[in-house]
Formats: structure tokens, sequence, C-alpha cells
């Protein structure tokens, strides 16, 4: 009977600890989204830090506790190159974007508002910012990073598998950058579901709670939410080092 207690008691300390880490990593950083943001994307009254994307009860039922609504958008037009092993080469579409990739976009691709959660009746009340729209959504301006919109393929590819066989057949040819095994001991790179099995997602090499975007080392800023010091350290988990041809592969 101790030992159940004081395992119940363990339980609940580390879930405490954990999200009380989470607010303090994000209470800083551009994803405090409430009243008490150092930002211009906040809320007018909301003082809870959670809320925008997490809630313990009425959560989004595909996902453990995400209060955010989801993006309508059912296709999104991502990275696609003649080289690309990824996905058939016969498609100029990537697969569908699912998992937590999914769950980054419904803010950051500018369709659903900020303030959209599913908790709450009606959405919460933002302040009035450059980089938000009347119905606050996400817009794109220059001077604000938080838009990324539906055309994705100025970036990574999403949602994709990441396994040997993907490995295998983009190493068979000399021509390409080759690529390291599946990362499964990096303490911070790491795969996440997608399509049944694991893949890179917005979250394989972003931390959407971190507060290493406001340290530095050597002087220079951290990489805002990014997984490791320099961007390189980042893609270098999975693409060789030594490649000989221009980035991005």
């Amino acid at each position: 009977m101790k030992i159940r207690r004081f395992l119940k008691f363990c339980f609940f300390a580390l879930t405490f600890l954990s999200s009380t880490l989470a607010i303090a990593g994000i209470k800083e950083t551009k994803h405090n989204l409430s009243a008490s943001g150092l930002f211009s994307v906040r809320a007018v009254e909301e003082t809870q830090i959670c809320i925008f994307c997490h809630t313990p009860h009425n959560s989004y039922p595909a996902q453990p506790l995400w209060n955010h609504e989801l993006s309508a958008v059912q296709t999104y037009r991502s990275y696609w190159s003649e080289t690309l092993q990824s996905y058939s080469q016969a498609e100029s579409e990537a697969w569908p974007i699912d998992g937590y990739s999914k769950l980054c976009l419904s803010c950051h691709d500018g369709t659903v508002a900020v303030g959209a959660v599913y908790s709450r009746f009606e959405d919460i009340l933002m302040v009035s910012s450059p980089c938000i729209d009347a119905s606050g959504k996400l817009i794109d301006v220059p001077e604000c990073t938080g838009y990324i919109g539906t055309d994705l393929s100025g970036g990574h590819p999403l949602s994709i598998k990441y396994n040997m066989i993907l490995v295998n057949n983009r190493n068979s040819n000399t021509e390409f950058c080759r690529l390291n095994p599946p990362p499964l001991g990096d303490p911070y790179v790491k795969l996440y579901p997608t399509k049944g099995e694991f893949g890179v997602q917005c979250t394989s090499c972003h931390d959407p709670h971190t507060n290493r975007s406001i340290e530095t080392r050597d002087g220079k800023p951290w990489p805002p939410f990014w997984q490791k010091e320099t961007h390189d350290a980042v893609c270098e988990v999975c693409h060789v080092k030594d490649c000989q041809h221009d980035w991005p592969w």
C-alpha cells in the first residue's frame, strides 16, 4: 500500500514538474500568446499560457490534450524535386500532412485564428497586431515570422517516413548526397508518427516549448525553437556531413 502511494506521488510530482518546466520554457518566447506575452501576438485578457494549444478536458480526440482548432486544409503544397526519394517519383504532390505537423500548421498556415480553441465557445480575443488580421489569423507580412501559409515547397518535406528503405534508396545513387540511418539515439532530433510508421515532422527539428532560443552560444543566438545549437547540427543528424553538393539536398 505504501509503495502504491509512493508511486502515485512520484507520478503527480513528475507531471507537475514537467508542466512547470514547459511553462517556464515557453513564457518568454513568441509561443506565449497569453496577455503576459512579450511579443505583438498576444491575448487581450487571457492569462493561461498553455490553453492556446492544450486542455485537460474536451480536447481534440486524435491528439492527446490538443486544444487548438485544426485547419480544414487537406492538401498543402510540399517540397518536391526529381531527386526526392521520400515518395513516388511519379507524384508531384507529397503525402498529406499528418501528426504533429498538422497541429503546428493549425496556427502557422494562417487559415485558423490564433485564439480558436476547443475549450472555449468563442475565440480568445487577441490584441490588434500587424501580424494578424481582424479575425485573428496570422498573415504574411515582412516584419512577422509566424506565418507559413499552405505553400510549404520552400521548406523541408513533412510527414515523410524515414526508414532504412528510404536511406538505401537514396544512398544507392552515388550522385545524391547520402543519408544517415534513422536517428534513434539522438536526444533532441527525433522521428514522430506518420503514415503508420515514424518520420520527419515539424517537431523533429523544432521544439515549441524550448527556452533555448533565448540563450546564446559563443555570442550567437540559438535559432528560435530549434532542437540544436545550429541549423547544420540538426540537418546533419539525418544528412551526411561531407556531402559535396550544394544544400538543400
